[in-house]
């Protein structure tokens, strides 16, 4: 059969160039590979990078006559956007197969389907691990009369009914999968920043899932397994899996030779879990002579037990150069509530104090959480305050949003605390839920407050003048950014609540060429 795996036309986050919106997908070329070990004739549609609006779009799908169209999303706020698609695929060809997956459209696949957000374009819904799921649909799909529903992970429609089939059981060896399909991408196209994440960069990972499982986060659930409690009912058991480290550096090794990346953004959701692969790891770089640099989302008490045993010292000499920590919050307290109560206040102090002393070159980038129901402007604030005295490079104010699938989604949909029937504010920069005591126009203004908190000329000027390239790299990028701003814009930080331009999404100029 003919597939077309497609990343649809997506709008921007403001504060982000064309070149800097362009990350190499992970999903697209995973797919592919395991659809063209299949013996499927593959394409892959990436239209950011290539710049290729609706029309454009519609004006290839119709050459390439695909007899199924495959795409995903993780994100909430796109995910009209892949509804989009698949309505156009079938204005196309209503003959069209057309099949949807990821994070957001796995968590409601009933409201897709049939329900709240219904969606008669999209077929099928894959949920959780997508290669194993795929492959085996595409092969009940090339049957005369196929029934997908019958294929363990996938949701479909069986004439006016929605079937969920049972789910399917996580690949255990990720060696096993073939190396993804970059080749079908426009490799030249991503990573061409000057600034922002270092030229010439790549996304990777080696793992997938995560032993956390922090209430407002859905990645960690996508990957979770499955299992029956004594009432069979489905519970969900947090599920880390790696790559080895022979498979994950073969793979850099190949993105380097045969695409020239020499930065590497791991998009696991934690790096570092465990230190006896991130030590292989390390050893095994430094002993091929690998030159690159690369950027993780670590744990802060991992990092300093990593410390302990020599390890961390070996990731940095192997290339780590920008670590990004999820503080948070401030109070140990509010952190169990999110259930994140391995971390501490005094870890965070720690992992900081560590990194800015020992490991200066290292960019540090946190995150932190404010929205939380019991939150007021003067609990916002000192978030605000907290970041400043942790002195990390660069500080994220994130407004707390109920992201589908997670738990903090369920409390929030029935207690009524959002309105879920349009996601295009689920951006985490756009307050989508009031606290107890804030409107959301009150919690945008403190967002704003915070971040101008922390942002100040003497953050710039010690960056610019600070440890290395890469961190001056980095701060040269905040200043182009803001310096794009028209002055109209920065008149209007005055009243940041009419200020579009830092915050929710813009069209590019192609979008719908």
């Amino acid at each position: 059969m003919r597939i077309a795996i497609v990343q649809p036309p997506r709008l921007y986050w403001a504060f982000i160039n064309d070149y800097d919106n362009f990350m190499v997908p992970q999903g697209p070329p995973a797919l592919a590979a395991v659809a063209r070990a299949a013996g499927h004739e593959v394409t892959i549609l990436d239209c950011l990078p290539m710049k290729m609006g609706w029309k454009s779009l519609e004006a290839t799908l119709r050459r390439l006559r695909p007899d199924v169209v495959a795409a995903g999303e993780n994100h909430a706020v796109y995910s009209h956007e892949v509804v989009k698609l698949m309505s156009l695929v079938k204005s196309i060809d209503s003959g069209i197969r057309t099949i949807v997956g990821g994070t957001h459209f796995a968590f409601l696949d009933s409201w897709y389907l049939g329900g709240k957000h219904d969606a008669p374009s999209i077929d099928c819904i894959v949920r959780g691990e997508g290669e194993e799921t795929f492959r085996v649909l595409l092969e009940e799909l090339e049957k005369v009369s196929p029934e997908p529903w019958t294929v363990d992970g996938v949701t479909a429609r069986k004439g006016d009914e929605v079937v969920r089939a049972p789910h399917r059981k996580l690949i255990a060896d990720l060696d096993t999968l073939p190396r993804p399909a970059y080749d079908l991408l426009p490799m030249r196209k991503y990573g061409n920043s000057k600034f922002l994440f270092a030229a010439h960069g790549s996304t990777i990972h080696h793992s997938r899932g995560c032993p956390s499982a922090c209430n407002f986060c859905a990645f960690w659930i996508n990957m979770a397994d499955h299992k029956l409690d004594a009432n069979g009912e489905d519970q969900l058991v947090a599920r880390w899996r790696t790559k080895s480290v022979e498979r994950t550096i073969d793979e850099i090794e190949f993105l380097q030779r045969d695409f020239g990346k020499v930065y590497f953004v791991f998009v696991d959701d934690t790096f570092n879990v465990d230190p006896k692969w991130c030590n292989a790891f390390a050893e095994e770089v430094l002993k091929r002579g690998l030159k690159f640099r690369f950027y993780a989302f670590l744990r802060a008490d991992l990092i300093l037990r990593d410390e302990k045993l020599g390890v961390f010292e070996k990731l940095v000499r192997a290339g780590l150069i920008h670590a990004a920590i999820g503080v948070e919050r401030l109070s140990d307290t509010e952190l169990a509530s999110l259930h994140k109560g391995f971390q501490t206040e005094n870890t965070i102090r720690q992992c900081m104090n560590l990194l800015r002393t020992k490991y200066p070159q290292v960019f540090i980038q946190t995150t932190f959480l404010v929205g939380l129901r019991e939150d007021t402007r003067d609990s916002i604030m000192a978030q605000g305050e907290y970041a400043k005295s942790l002195k990390p490079d660069y500080a994220g104010f994130h407004p707390l949003t109920p992201v589908p699938g997670t738990q903090l989604w369920r409390e929030a949909l029935d207690k009524g605390w959002i309105n879920a029937d349009d996601f295009l504010d689920y951006d985490w920069s756009t307050p989508v839920m009031e606290t107890e005591t804030l409107s959301l126009a009150e919690i945008d203004q403190a967002l704003f407050d915070c971040s101008r908190k922390f942002v100040s000329v003497p953050w710039f000027m010690r960056g610019l003048v600070g440890r290395g390239d890469y961190t001056r790299r980095m701060y040269i990028w905040w200043l182009l950014v803001l310096g794009k701003m028209t002055v109209k814009d920065l008149l209007r930080f005055k009243n940041p609540a009419e200020c579009e331009a830092f915050r929710g999404l813009t069209e590019p100029a192609w979008y719908n060429a």
